[in-house]
């Protein structure tokens, strides 16, 4: 089998595209967008202090769920359409769909955080976001200002340093997948013994953060669309939608509470019931398919990305004005949300494109966050 970068110009294939993704893609970057204002707006204004973090967790998960669905369907439809892989050009195009903004804001906060809030991101930990470690430090319990939420980049970089190969041979692709989230749930159970009966949190601190096993959940669902196995009618069925939808009103609204061992992992497999009642139904109970969410889904890794610089931002511009307190905090929560969607958006047509057209030079199974006209 080749290992050498293979393009487009050496197959014609038709892109793929999956009704909500972007749907998706926009719910989980507005939870972590509102949750992150949430938690600075508290500290401006009394009536904002409850708990709003664990949207912005939950939404992570989601980013990841939907991570692993995706890639996993790629791998899997490049498998059967070329009989391979292709390692390289996988990687090829992960590095131009991430790093470019990646080190862009990374750059950009080195020379605005210092101006902004008098602190240099200069520091020995900067080494970690540099290499893709950032979930490093914040498994430690810290961060620098403005980019440790860079950290679940990370994890989606580590995931895929592994993943592809297991779709490098045709043989047993589906009994390697399971073995391989098997396992990842099963070192998530020891870690949670080990913290509860031992008092040593950091296996389970690190499965927690890692979360390879969610990025697996939505593999696995991927790998069962891809089978057609009678399993994706029930994930996608009436009352797995209705539980899903109703879960998520509740984590939008801060009532939701499962036990810490599977909370994160029932968030994922709700996600990829959403992903397949989308996919599968013409018309599923919760909708993500239109034109507001289809613009968000395609800014929504420069939404994830840019959104803390633009708080630090407003929290600078806002300071020492003669506004109220309920005013401040909800002119922060305006201006800096509208500048993340605008810039976001002035981001992914002026500059991400081009390395994305360039990327799917790269592809042998092209994909696409635009509907298509053949698409019903």
């Amino acid at each position: 089998m080749s290992a050498s970068i293979v393009t487009n110009k050496e197959k014609k294939v038709s892109p793929v595209y999956y009704k909500g993704l972007n749907g998706i893609r926009a719910i989980a970057a507005l939870s972590v967008i509102v949750s992150h204002l949430f938690e600075v707006m508290k500290e401006v204004n009394p009536a904002f202090a409850f708990s709003s973090m664990d949207m912005a967790n939950f939404g992570v998960t989601m980013f990841f769920a939907l991570s692993g669905f995706l890639i996993t369907s790629l791998l899997l439809l490049e498998q059967q359409q070329t009989g391979a892989v292709h390692i390289k050009a996988f990687y090829v195009r992960r590095i131009l769909r991430i790093w470019p903004i990646y080190y862009l804001y990374i750059a950009l906060c080195v020379i605005s955080i210092p101006l902004l809030t008098g602190t240099s991101i200069l520091q020995p930990s900067l080494g970690y976001y540099l290499a893709f470690g950032a979930n490093i430090p914040f498994i430690l319990g810290g961060g620098l200002t403005g980019i440790s939420h860079m950290w679940s980049i990370g994890v989606e970089e580590q995931f895929y340093a592994f993943w592809p190969w297991l779709f490098r041979k045709v043989n047993n692709i589906a009994t390697k997948l399971w073995i391989v989230v098997i396992v990842l749930i099963l070192l998530r159970v020891i870690g949670y013994v080990l913290l509860k009966q031992f008092d040593f949190p950091w296996v389970y601190r690190v499965v927690h953060v890692v979360r390879f096993d969610c990025m697996g959940i939505g593999g696995i669902a991927a790998l069962l669309y891809h089978q057609k196995s009678k399993w994706v009618q029930v994930l996608a069925s009436v009352p797995a939608q209705l539980v899903s939808g109703t879960i998520l009103v509740l984590i939008a609204l801060g009532k939701f509470r499962m036990w810490m061992l599977i909370e994160h992992q029932l968030v994922a497999l709700l996600t990829v019931c959403i992903i397949l009642a989308n996919i599968v139904h013409t018309k599923p109970l919760l909708q993500l398919e239109n034109p507001v969410f289809n613009v968000l889904g395609k800014i929504s890794y420069g939404l994830y990305v840019y959104h803390p610089l633009i708080i630090i931002v407003t929290v600078a511009m806002l300071k020492g004005t003669a506004l109220s307190v309920a005013a401040m905090s909800w002119l922060l929560f305006a201006i800096a949300l509208t500048a993340s969607i605008v810039l976001s958006y002035l981001s992914y047509e002026y500059f991400e494109k081009p390395f994305l057209k360039w990327k799917t030079k790269f592809a042998l199974v092209k994909s696409s966050n635009e509907s298509q006209p053949q698409q019903s």
